[in-house]
């Protein structure tokens, strides 16, 4: 596996993340009190007020081995970038705007618009940087 296959591994893993975190909160404001009706009646059945909840829960276990594996990757990704102490990796070696153009674009897996917003350079310059971080 080469270091770019990675890295866009790991930015799968952060889309992924991303996507199941906003499913379980669409999922979770479907959840709670409800506006309470007047004048209609309401005929048949009962609803179980608990029945959204209970079906958020049971997608959150079992989404549960995936977001954890999303995270270590994510994990693993940034020890790479900033080493275990925050000051190793591509930032001690490339400095740190490079390792933030790498963290954002992968771990964050935002849009090169973005990367470069966030880092302060141009895209053109967050591509060559991050290009050369993963030759690196």
């Amino acid at each position: 596996m080469t270091s770019r296959d990675f890295f866009e591994s790991v930015r799968e893993a952060a889309l992924d993340a991303e996507r199941t975190r906003r499913q379980l909160e669409a999922m979770e404001s479907r959840e709670g009190v409800k506006a309470q009706r007047y004048g209609a009646s309401v005929q048949g059945g009962t609803h179980d007020v608990m029945a959204a909840t209970d079906a958020r829960i049971d997608r959150e276990r079992a989404w549960a081995a995936r977001i954890e594996r999303d995270y270590a990757l994510i994990d693993e990704a940034c020890e790479i970038i900033y080493g275990t102490d925050n000051r190793g990796g591509i930032a001690s070696l490339l400095g740190t705007a490079t390792a933030d153009a790498m963290f954002w674009r992968y771990c964050a897996a935002v849009t090169w618009p973005r990367v470069a917003e966030s880092v302060c350079f141009s895209v053109p310059w967050c591509y060559k940087a991050v290009a050369v971080a993963l030759d690196l």
